[in-house]
């Protein structure tokens, strides 16, 4: 179980058609619950592999989980009747095969318990352990006060043991409730206050790596709270997001995903997060969502999201900052369903003979200015300075040095969309601390084109022949210059040497006049002038195998 909502979970009692999040998961299968068909799906592949119905009048009030001791099924209908089914079986309506419990007050939900059989919370913060079902139907122990409301509830794995979080809502006052569950007991928990001032919270998730609940709030602020340390941090500030509605989710211990629904668009976005970084790493432009409730899940390596009567997937790669296209479109729930599949254009209902109407929801792949991982940095740079570069790898501050070339010589269109100026971001780049050795591995993937504007910058830079857009206190030393200009020689000086343009002599010139101005008791400046007159007078230096009309014969006498 990831995280749910109060009125898409429990206590609405009113059908809607809308896929049910979270998602479980089980042998690379999806289950989730199509309120509008009271019926559980089984999902592979984006194919409906199975089905289980429930009959009228009955209808689901929580999401499944997974029983992995004895391989069966959770669920909970009209509130306050948890069902527990094999999910092997092969029948179409679950009752006929499901163990059915009936409590006399509100059923919450079911938590998995890892090694254990799931745990029944109930509404009033009571519980019953799964092996206690049909022994003893009495719920024992509460964690929350009077007209003090359960709205949220999850479990994790700490030191060996499982425990439940829950959040309790009382009026605008939020409480997170947590507490361990051993084989014998359920242990008296903890308690702890979500408290902004002048902010309200906006939303909130588990981060299983790091044992963390974390909350996003009306002010920006992204909070973590470490269950085991009871320390609370802050792991990132967002601009603007008090009129949207949010849904988070972790990809990973340092990745978080968000959605934010935007009013005056009707639209919404889908970003990755590196929170290690604190840098955008990706976003991801929705169109035409038509609900403000939104929803997310994390299942394997895809976002899911539920948008009224829509489930969109969309599968992410977090090594190389992407968000792929959505995939998935439903409509309304079919009387019978059979098959389904998901495509980036139309849902369709192989079960029906009549063709729904779709409205339909573009996951903006062109039409949509997206940025990359590299032009976020940049957007950030140039918002906050170069502060954002203390801990850039080598390889993000060569793809820095790519984009600001780009943007100098080759003007692309996105320059006109994007307010990055070439000159700041190649001051931050030569001024940024870096590894020598895992520098050169980045530069060596420079082409030879961008290799010469590189050198043609650094030695603008050395003869003050740049924008002065750029504060004294802010430009990089000149010792910083020489040494960027000495590796980038270094890595490229095969090409250098078999380099027939033109420009390069003229190039080669400009690098001497800085040397010569600039003569300083400096170990780069020494290395920079033997290689560029090995470069210019072309001594023999190439590797063999650029040598023709040579040839060794050695004779091994045997």
């Amino acid at each position: 179980m990831a995280k749910f909502e109060e009125e898409c979970s429990y206590n609405c009692v009113s059908v809607k058609n809308f896929f049910r999040l979270p998602i479980a998961f089980k042998e690379e299968n999806c289950y989730l619950i199509n309120e509008g068909n009271r019926c559980i799906v089984k999902v592979s592949e984006r194919k409906l592999l199975h089905s289980w119905r429930l009959k009228h009048p009955h209808y689901f009030t929580a999401p499944i989980v997974f029983d992995n001791e004895d391989e069966s099924m959770y669920c909970v209908i009209e509130n306050n009747t948890v069902l527990r089914w094999p999910y092997s079986t092969a029948d179409d309506d679950v009752l006929k095969v499901a163990s059915k419990f009936k409590f006399q007050e509100a059923v919450f939900g079911v938590i998995p318990i890892s090694g254990h059989k799931p745990l029944i919370l109930f509404a009033s913060g009571k519980a019953i352990k799964g092996e206690e079902l049909g022994t003893q139907s009495v719920p024992k122990g509460s964690f929350t006060t009077e007209n003090e409301n359960l709205i949220w509830a999850d479990s994790l794995e700490l030191n060996s043991e499982t425990v439940v979080v829950c959040l309790s809502q009382k009026n605008d006052n939020y409480q997170l409730h947590y507490f361990t569950v051993t084989e014998r007991k359920m242990k008296r928990g903890c308690n702890h206050a979500l408290v902004q001032k002048e902010a309200a919270l906006k939303n909130w998730c588990l981060n299983k790596s790091t044992h963390s609940f974390v909350t996003i709030w009306s002010n920006g602020l992204i909070l973590s709270y470490n269950l085991d340390t009871k320390e609370e941090t802050t792991l990132l500030t967002l601009p603007d997001i008090d009129k949207h509605s949010l849904a988070v989710d972790f990809m990973d211990s340092n990745h978080l995903t968000i959605l934010k629904y935007i009013p005056k668009t009707k639209g919404a976005c889908l970003e990755m997060w590196d929170l290690k970084f604190k840098v955008l790493k990706a976003r991801k432009t929705l169109k035409n969502i038509g609900s403000t409730d939104v929803k997310l899940s994390v299942i394997g390596s895809s976002v899911f999201f539920s948008n009224g009567e829509d489930l969109v997937e969309v599968p992410y790669h977090i090594e190389k900052s992407t968000l792929a296209s959505g995939l998935g479109k439903c409509s309304s729930a079919a009387p019978i369903l059979q098959e389904f599949s998901w495509s980036t254009k139309k849902y369709t209902d192989s079960s029906s003979s009549e063709k729904n109407t779709i409205e339909k929801m573009d996951i903006a792949e062109n039409e949509t200015f997206v940025l990359d991982s590299t032009e976020l940095i940049a957007q950030r740079l140039m918002e906050e300075g170069s502060s954002c570069l203390n801990y850039i790898s080598e390889a993000e501050l060569v793809r820095l040095l790519r984009l600001a070339i780009r943007h100098k010589f080759k003007k692309k269109n996105s320059e006109e969309k994007m307010n990055i100026d070439p000159v700041i971001i190649l001051n931050a780049v030569f001024s940024t601390s870096f590894s020598e050795v895992f520098l050169v591995k980045s530069l060596k993937k420079l082409s030879l084109e961008d290799t010469m504007a590189a050198l043609s910058f650094l030695a603008s830079f050395l003869l003050d022949d740049e924008s002065p857009s750029v504060k004294d206190k802010e430009k990089p030393s000149d010792l910083q210059l020489f040494s960027w200009m000495f590796l980038v020689i270094q890595s490229h000086m095969e090409a250098l040497l078999l380099s027939k343009d033109k420009k390069a002599i003229k190039l080669f010139r400009k690098l001497q006049k800085c040397i010569s101005e600039k003569m300083q008791d400096c170990e780069d400046i020494e290395n920079i002038q033997y290689l560029l007159h090995l470069i210019q007078k072309k001594k023999n230096i190439l590797p063999e195998k650029y040598v023709t009309g040579k040839y060794c014969i050695e004779t091994l006498d045997t």
